[in-house]
C-alpha cells in the first residue's frame, strides 16, 4: 500500500446499503418502497445538517434505481452498473457541487445535457450537493427542466438551508428531512470504526466525540481520525480534549467556582491556563454558556438527570454550584456572556477580553435586582452579624425583614451606589440624582451637614458618590462602546472636587486603569459626561488603595474605626438592590 494512498475514515466508512445510514430510518423506508414498487419520482430533495447522510443517501439511491439485481431495494454493490459508479467510471451519474458550479451556463449544460438516453445505466442521475448556493439565474434555468425532465432523468437536491430555495423548486421535489444524529448513535459508530482499526476506544471519549460532533457523524468521524493519528492504541476522554484543543467540564466548573465567590485571582490565572495550553478561547466561551444553560436546567427543573446528557456527579455538583446564584443571575450572565461571545471572535486580544469578560460577569450585579428576597435576607444577616460584630448599629426589631429604609423611588437614578460615609441617625432625603456633583452641602444628605462644615466641604465631597455613574455606563453601552463597558464594569465615580471626578477601581483589576486611561477612551468618556452634566470635567483613575489616601477620614472620631469588610460588603450589597442601609453609630 503506497504511502500516499491514506482514505479519511468518513469516506472508507461511508455506507454502502440503506441500512447502514445511521438513524434515517423515516427517509430509508420510503426510498427503498420507491425502488421496489419501480416508482420514482424526477426530482427529490435532501435536507438536513451537515454530517446526516444526505449525499451518502443520493449515492446509494442513485446506484439501487440502476442496479441490474436489487436485494430488498438495495443496490447489490456488485454488478458491473454498481461497479461502475462506484468507481466513476459510468458518466451517467453526476455529481455537482453548485457551491462551486452555481453559474447560469453549469445548469444550461446540464439542460442541454438530459434530452440524450443514458449510456449504460437505465436513469441519468444529477446529485446536485448545496443547491441553494445556486444563483437566481441558475434556479430559472433548471426550473423547467425539474418541471418536465425525460422520464429517463432523476434529480436529487441536498441542502443545509432548504429556507434559502424558491417555492418554485420546493414545490416540484419529493423533500426528505433528515435530522441531527443522536450522541448515543454516534458514539456506538465511533466505536465500531475504532475497533476496525483495532484502537480502543474508552465510553467516555466515544461519548465526548460524540457531543463535540453536535449530530454530526462526519465531524464525529473526523475528530476520531485525528485522535487515531496521535498513534495511542487506546484512546481516552483527555486524549479527546487534548487534540481538539478543548478544556473538561472540570476546569469549567472550577471557573464558575471563581466567579460565584469572586475570585479574580483564580479567573486570572484559569484564563493564563487556558492561554498557555493552547486552548480555543472562542471554543472554551461557548462552552461556558452551554456549562450556565446546564446550570440553569439544574436551578428550575425537579429531575436535571432525565434532561441532562452527563455523569451523575457532574450533575449532584452543578445542583450544588446552583444554589449559589438565582435564576434571574443565570439568565442574566447567559445574555452577558453570549453577547461577550460575538465580540470576542473580533476582539484584537481574546485572551485579555476574556479576562475582563469572566471578571465582570463575576464582580457585576447582572440579574441581581430581579430578585431581591435572597439579597435582602443576605443583607439583614450582614447587619446583625455588624450589631454583634462591632455593635455599630443599632439593634432592630427581629420582626423586620427588610432594611430600615424602603427601595430607590420611581424617579431615583438606578443602581445608586451608597455614601461612603455612614449616614448620621436619620440621614435625610436623598439628593437628585441628575444634580451635578458639586462641592456644596447639597450634596451631601442633610443629617450630615454639620459633619461637612467641621471637616471642610471638599472632604464631604470627595466621599460622594457619583449618582449619574451607572447612567453614563448605560449611555456608553447604548453608543456601543463594549469594550470600554466591560472595562469599567466593576468600577464605582465619586466627586473629587468641582471639576475632578474620580473613577474607582477595584483591587486586582487595576491594570485596567492604565487601558482605559488611553486617549480614545478618555476623549468618548469626557464627551458623555459633558453630554450629562452641561459642562467639561477632569477625569481621574485610581484604585480603592489610592482613594483611601486620598480621602481624609471624616472626623478624628472615626480614625480607629476603619470600615470593616463586612461594613464594605453590606454596602456594596445594599448599593446593588438599590437600597438605603442606615448604619447607625450608638
Amino acid at each position: 500500500m503506497g504511502s500516499m494512498s491514506y482514505t479519511a475514515l468518513y469516506r472508507k466508512w461511508r455506507p454502502l446499503v440503506f441500512e447502514d445510514v445511521v438513524e434515517q430510518e423515516h427517509v430509508v423506508r420510503t426510498i427503498k418502497n420507491t425502488v421496489k414498487s419501480e416508482r420514482i419520482g424526477h426530482a427529490y430533495l435532501f435536507c438536513g445538517t451537515r454530517g446526516t447522510g444526505k449525499t451518502t443517501m443520493a449515492k446509494i439511491f442513485a446506484r439501487a434505481i440502476n442496479c441490474l439485481n436489487t436485494k430488498d431495494g438495495d443496490p447489490c454493490n456488485e454488478c458491473e452498473i454498481c461497479r461502475g459508479i462506484l468507481s466513476d467510471s459510468i458518466l451517467d451519474v453526476v455529481e455537482i457541487d453548485a457551491a462551486s458550479n452555481n453559474s447560469v451556463d453549469n445548469i444550461r449544460e446540464i439542460r442541454d445535457e438530459v434530452v440524450y438516453a443514458p449510456s449504460q445505466a437505465r436513469y441519468k442521475v444529477y446529485i446536485i450537493d448545496e443547491v441553494h448556493m445556486l444563483s437566481a439565474g441558475a434556479f430559472n434555468a433548471l426550473l423547467k427542466t425539474l418541471e418536465e425532465p425525460p422520464a429517463h432523468v432523476v434529480f436529487i437536491l441536498a441542502t443545509t438551508d432548504p429556507h434559502k430555495l424558491p417555492a418554485t423548486i420546493l414545490s416540484r421535489c419529493q423533500r426528505f428531512d433528515f435530522k441531527k444524529i443522536t450522541p448515543g448513535s454516534i458514539a456506538d459508530r465511533v466505536r465500531v470504526i475504532a475497533g476496525a482499526s483495532s484502537i480502543t476506544l474508552e465510553d467516555a471519549a466515544a461519548l465526548l466525540i460524540a457531543k463535540l460532533a453536535d449530530g454530526a457523524l462526519r465531524d464525529a468521524l473526523s475528530i476520531l481520525d485525528q485522535c487515531i493519528a496521535v498513534g495511542n492504541n487506546i484512546i481516552t476522554h483527555q486524549n479527546v480534549l487534548d487534540v481538539i484543543g478543548i478544556v473538561s467540564d472540570d476546569f469549567i466548573s472550577e471557573i464558575v467556582d471563581y466567579i460565584k465567590d469572586k475570585n479574580i485571582e483564580g479567573l486570572v490565572n484559569g484564563v493564563e491556563r487556558l492561554s498557555s495550553n493552547g486552548r480555543d478561547i472562542l471554543r472554551f466561551a461557548s462552552d461556558l454558556v452551554m456549562y450556565f444553560r446546564n446550570l440553569l436546567l439544574c436551578k428550575i427543573t425537579k429531575n436535571p438527570t432525565d434532561i441532562l446528557d452527563l455523569n451523575k456527579q457532574y450533575i449532584e455538583n452543578m445542583m450544588l454550584q446552583s444554589q449559589a446564584f438565582t435564576k434571574e443571575r443565570i439568565i442574566a450572565i447567559i445574555k452577558e456572556l453570549s453577547a461577550f461571545e460575538a465580540q470576542l471572535k473580533y476582539a484584537l486580544n481574546q485572551r485579555v477580553f476574556l479576562e475582563v469578560m469572566l471578571i465582570s460577569i463575576s464582580v457585576g450585579s447582572y440579574g441581581q435586582s430581579g430578585d431581591n428576597s435572597d439579597l435582602l435576607g443576605r443583607i439583614s444577616d450582614l447587619e446583625n452579624a455588624i450589631r454583634s460584630g462591632a455593635g455599630a448599629a443599632q439593634p432592630r426589631n427581629p420582626n423586620d425583614t427588610a432594611p430600615a429604609a424602603a427601595f430607590t423611588a420611581p424617579g431615583q437614578a438606578s443602581g445608586r451606589v451608597l455614601d461612603r460615609v455612614p449616614p448620621v441617625p436619620g440621614g435625610g432625603g436623598t439628593q437628585n440624582p441628575f444634580a451635578p456633583p458639586s462641592a456644596a452641602g447639597g450634596s451631601v444628605s442633610d443629617g450630615s451637614k454639620s459633619t461637612a462644615e467641621n471637616s471642610g466641604v471638599k472632604n464631604a465631597a470627595a466621599h460622594q458618590p457619583l449618582e449619574i455613574w451607572p447612567e453614563i455606563i448605560a449611555d456608553l453601552k447604548a453608543s456601543g462602546r463594549m469594550m470600554l463597558v466591560t472595562y469599567l464594569a466593576s468600577t464605582r465615580a465619586v466627586a473629587g472636587d468641582e471639576s475632578t471626578i474620580m473613577v474607582v477601581f477595584p483591587t486586582g483589576v487595576g491594570s485596567f486603569k492604565n487601558v482605559v486611561a488611553k486617549p480614545e477612551y478618555l476623549e468618548v468618556l469626557q464627551s458623555t459626561f459633558l453630554k450629562k452634566l452641561g459642562r467639561q470635567v477632569r477625569i481621574r483613575f485610581i484604585d480603592e488603595e489610592e482613594l483611601e489616601n486620598i480621602v481624609p477620614s471624616q472626623s478624628a472620631g472615626k480614625d480607629e474605626e476603619q470600615e470593616s469588610p463586612l461594613l464594605k460588603n453590606a454596602r456594596e450589597i445594599a448599593g446593588k438592590l438599590n437600597v438605603h442601609l442606615d448604619i447607625i453609630d450608638e
